[in-house]
């Protein structure tokens, strides 16, 4: 009992630490051949600004918006944004319907926005096998 007791306190622990709120779904994007790193909180505040905006939508647009292809298929959620030093999106951080939770980095020019209906998604030319080959997302630890 006294084992189960430290186990339930623990994974509490753990779930408390993943909802942490000092960082945000933001990362920048470091040198060449490094993994993004995630940004602090002031930081990420700014990336919530109109200031910080790609393809004429907010930061919170952008990561409610599901990416579909030219037909309409539900290929995945956004769940991340990488920006450069500027503070410029550059990549979207998209899980992929469909692959046991692959994250992967989309460059934002593989994207526009489709304006149909009430919740603007993102549309793409590329293949749900063309996304599940970008380079994976590996978040900074």
């Amino acid at each position: 009992m006294r084992l189960g007791g430290f186990v339930t306190i623990a994974a509490a622990g753990l779930m408390l630490v993943a909802c942490d709120s000092r960082t945000d779904d933001v990362v920048r994007s470091p040198a060449p051949d490094l993994p993004p790193e995630k940004v602090k909180r002031s930081e990420a505040k700014v990336a919530e600004t109109e200031a910080a905006t790609a393809l004429g939508l907010t930061r919170r647009q952008l990561e409610h918006a599901d990416l579909v292809a030219l037909d309409g298929r539900d290929l995945g959620d956004i769940e991340h944004l990488v920006t450069d030093s500027a503070g410029n999106v550059t990549h979207l951080v998209v899980e992929l319907d469909h692959a046991d939770n692959l994250e992967v980095l989309l460059p934002i020019g593989q994207v526009k926005v489709d304006e149909a209906g009430r919740h603007k998604n993102l549309v793409t030319e590329l293949s749900a096998e063309d996304l599940a080959a970008l380079p994976q997302y590996i978040p900074a630890r």
